[in-house]
């Protein structure tokens, strides 16, 4: 973990196990469980309050940075394991970031994840805007350009890739990402 633009509000769990990077924003009583990788390469990433992001998912900010300039960035954010000094473990830092520039490049735009969203196992997120109070199941994808709303569900291993907006209490599910709409209202993650 990259600590120097990490800010977790009060109520929080971020599971030592999970790897954020770059300049993210953690809203209060959110939960991210081990093997979860956040990473802000292209702009900061903002998460609501309450949300609730289980093992192996990616939430990435990856702007329009090159898969070259990923791999830097991973370089210049990377820590070392915890040394042992004076009785505690103390993280130790490689290279230092500046909040604004990655790769020498100026931070783009801010991912925004609204309140009471759950990721479950394997989710891979790319979405710049999402609304709160939506589902992404085990192995769902969604690509940078998809707008969610509230209330909407993206079942087991559908992918949302082309440019879209979800309108709020969307389902999507099925081999072929077909879509209703929920009639009842979802119930919020507490």
């Amino acid at each position: 973990m990259n600590y120097d633009n990490l800010k977790i509000s009060k109520g929080s769990v971020v599971c030592a196990e999970a790897d954020l990077r770059g300049d993210i924003t953690i809203g209060s009583n959110t939960i991210i469980h081990p093997k979860v990788r956040i990473f802000a390469y292209g702009g900061p990433i903002v998460i609501g309050d309450g949300c609730l992001i289980e093992e192996q998912t990616v939430i990435i900010n990856r702007g329009d940075l090159t898969d070259e300039d990923v791999v830097k960035f991973l370089k210049e954010t990377e820590t070392r394991p915890p040394q042992t000094r004076g009785g505690r473990n103390t993280p130790l830092r490689s290279l230092q970031v500046q909040s604004n520039y990655v790769c020498g490049r100026l931070l783009g735009d801010t991912m925004v994840i609204g309140e009471y969203n759950f990721f479950e196992v394997g989710a891979y997120i790319e979405s710049m805007k999402i609304g709160g109070n939506n589902v992404f199941e085990s192995k769902s994808k969604v690509g940078r350009n998809v707008t969610v709303g509230n209330g909407c569900v993206v079942s087991v291993y559908c992918e949302l890739t082309v440019e879209e907006d979800l309108e709020n209490f969307s389902v999507v599910y099925g081999p072929g990402n077909q879509r209703r709409k929920q009639q009842d209202k979802p119930m919020v993650i507490t």
